[in-house]
């Protein structure tokens, strides 16, 4: 009987390990996919904005009914002003923004941004785009 039971101990444990397992591979691809959105937006931003220095993601949030992504932003631009707001973004149309709010005019310049911008994900890693 004792071996009956190790045994049904030994299925449940690995039945436990597998399903954390599992489970920590679906939040990393979640995650994966999150950062690759908020690059691609950073992408669509320097095609909004003129003069854009830095970004900085606050917060990002993926709506399954819309498809689209809810991106919480500090945008610092060339003279070191900032200005934090948020916008929409969708892979579907990945050269442009969808809405966001105007919050400074004097910041939120429309236009082009042509050089590389230092970009921190909501993860907490830096890069560049």
């Amino acid at each position: 009987m004792n071996k009956k039971w190790m045994g049904v101990i030994s299925v449940l444990l690995l039945a436990v390990v597998i399903a954390v397992g599992g489970k920590v591979y679906m939040d990393e691809q979640k995650e994966a996919k999150k950062i690759e959105a908020e690059r691609m937006s950073v992408e669509a931003l320097k095609n909004t904005f003129a003069d854009i220095k830095s970004v900085e993601f606050k917060k990002s949030a993926y709506n399954r009914m819309t498809g689209s992504y809810r991106m919480f932003v500090q945008m610092t631009n060339q003279s070191g002003k900032s200005v934090e707001f948020s916008f929409s973004y969708s892979k579907k149309t990945p050269e442009q923004t969808g809405g966001y709010m105007l919050e400074n005019e004097e910041l939120q310049v429309e236009g082009v941004t042509t050089n590389k911008v230092q970009v921190t994900y909501s993860n907490e890693k830096d890069g560049e785009v």
